[in-house]
């Protein structure tokens, strides 16, 4: 009895050990998530990020807030094609922050120009600005997971 009792204990172990090393065969050069959900976030924060420097130019005309709004449009079809499982991937906050705030930010910021409503206007900066405060202590880290040394 204590043989067989051993026995299912030796084969556990060696099933554990198998699975340790089946999960850490992933290599560290492997990207956490694909190269087309990081370039569909990253430059989507890029596109949204370059709209706003251009609304917030001294020396706006038609065509600079056409275009910059043209290119915060850019930045939300972008942030549509982003998986929140794959920010997930990167860090368990990114996907619902992201949605959350950056997103509906800018789609509140971007709707409420277009709308004249100030007061949507301000709904999104301050959605925005809580994306900012996240962004700004994650930044680092999850470009770093993106973009390996």
């Amino acid at each position: 009895m204590k043989q067989l009792h051993w026995r299912c204990l030796l084969q556990r172990l060696l099933l554990a050990l198998v699975l340790a090393q089946l999960l850490g065969c992933t290599s560290a050069e492997d990207p956490l998530i694909s190269e087309q959900q990081a370039y569909y976030f990253v430059e989507s924060l890029k596109q949204v990020e370059a709209g706003g420097q251009r609304l917030q130019s001294t020396d706006l005309d038609e065509t600079g807030l056409k275009t910059a709004l043209a290119m915060l449009d850019q930045g939300l079809k972008l942030a549509f094609q982003v998986e929140r499982d794959s920010l997930d991937q990167l860090d368990l906050r990114l996907g619902k922050n992201y949605q959350r705030y950056f997103i509906e930010g800018v789609e509140n910021y971007r709707l409420g120009i277009e709308a004249g409503d100030s007061d949507q206007q301000l709904r999104g900066l301050k959605l925005l600005a809580r994306w900012g405060e996240f962004w700004a202590l994650e930044r680092d880290a999850i470009m770093a997971l993106l973009v390996p040394d």
